[in-house]
């Protein structure tokens, strides 16, 4: 990608280096602290241009220092493996870079990116004065600040690792015990006690996929590289969120509308993965949806865009899922930040919750390639997502349609 014609008020960030998912972790956090006013562009050490406002150096992924970074005025953000630190710190010419540890964590990440951006705005303001007096004290705060980021989030993780390999233990112990009912070995059961033990040995696995998406959250780790895409039924995934969510409809007296048809085109996704995104989309449909009220699945395949032709026939670019309550509306100020992770707005009726369900939906869909979005209006609200399209390629092969 190539830079864009500098402006005055575009922020210019230079990610340098192979690391598509500090890219992406980028856009995410600009998408909040700066919408639509960020330019990102991704390279090599040797085609990283000048006049960027940020630069982020993925050291193990580009070894040479860009010779764009050499310029004074622009953040220099460094990302390097613990036992370089010192070394680069040393070899590499000035003392305004700022260094994070690799693998960096997401709440490093954003406590830069949020700092850059709250300088560069300073300097865009007529602060540029005071900022230069005081940049040497702000950088040696915002050092000591990572550092101590950087073992919050270490004891944060282990924490983590602790309390899921605590709940995995009784899960497995349950998965095992109706491993050994639907095996007979403690006596014969009818096809309907099947039927249920088998649903709850599907219900356990999710439960531990659950505790491996917070793990992934908690560490940043990326999620793509735990899939296991296979060509499954769409329609399957939907009935059995809607069997683990039943309780709840019951319970509030909520009317379920499921308009599920079969996709056009070939899909590959992670089964237990897309039940997990459906099950946080409807627990929080029927959180917010009132007594008596209702809710509507539908799933389609859609052709409005990327459109795929192979021989005389039309495949679909995708496959879309809505999910539409009659409850609470989400406030328009707030629908850009729903899917972040632990967001909320104080509201007790806040739609977003601690955040942890939406922002797993999020991560699982994004990793594979599709898109999420809310919308709401007066009354009720929808929650959509989009699956990219499959083409067969060469008999053999098969990629991805982005969407």
């Amino acid at each position: 990608m190539n830079m864009v014609e500098e402006t005055e008020d575009l922020i210019l960030v230079c990610v340098v280096g192979s690391n598509k998912a500090l890219a992406e972790a980028c856009r995410v956090n600009l998408d909040r602290l700066c919408p639509a006013a960020y330019q990102i562009q991704e390279c090599g050490s040797a085609d990283a241009s000048p006049g960027a406002d940020v630069y982020i150096w993925d050291y193990d992924s580009s070894p040479p220092l860009p010779a764009a970074m050499a310029a004074a005025g622009a953040t220099k953000i460094v990302i390097v493996k613990k036992s370089g630190i010192a070394s680069l710190r040393r070899n590499l010419p000035g003392d305004d870079f700022t260094y994070l540890q690799s693998p960096v964590t997401p709440l490093s990440l954003r406590a830069v990116l949020e700092a850059a951006v709250a300088q560069l705005q300073l300097r865009r303001t007529g602060g540029a004065a005071r900022l230069k007096v005081d940049s040497d004290r702000i950088l040696q705060q915002l050092l000591e600040t990572n550092l101590k980021l950087r073992a919050y989030d270490e004891d944060r993780a282990n924490f983590l690792a602790r309390s899921i390999h605590d709940v995995r233990v009784p899960l497995m112990a349950i998965q095992g015990y109706c491993g050994l009912l639907l095996a007979g070995q403690l006596g014969s059961i009818d096809p309907e006690q099947t039927r249920i033990l088998e649903r709850m040995q599907r219900s356990v696995t999710r439960l531990h996929r659950l505790m491996e998406a917070i793990m992934d959250l908690g560490t940043g780790s990326n999620a793509t590289n735990k899939l296991r895409l296979e060509a499954g039924s769409i329609e399957a995934c939907a009935q059995q969120a809607v069997y683990e969510i039943r309780p709840f409809l019951h319970r509030k007296q909520i009317a379920l509308n499921v308009e599920v048809e079969p996709p056009n085109g070939a899909l590959l996704f992670d089964t237990g993965q897309l039940e997990q995104v459906i099950v946080n989309l409807l627990d929080n449909a029927c959180k917010f949806t009132p007594k008596g009220g209702a809710i509507t699945i539908r799933g389609r395949s859609i052709t409005t865009q990327g459109l795929v032709k192979t021989g005389s026939t039309e495949a679909a670019a995708g496959y879309r899922i809505d999910i539409t309550d009659t409850g609470r509306g989400i406030d328009p100020g707030h629908i850009e930040q729903i899917f972040d992770e632990h967001t909320s707005y104080g509201d007790p009726m806040d739609r977003s919750g601690s955040g942890l369900g939406l922002a797993i939906c999020r991560m699982i869909i994004h990793a594979h390639n599709g898109r999420i979005w809310a919308d709401s209006g007066g009354q009720g609200s929808s929650f959509s997502f989009v699956l990219p399209q499959v083409r067969i390629m060469n008999n053999s092969k098969v990629a991805q349609v982005a969407v």
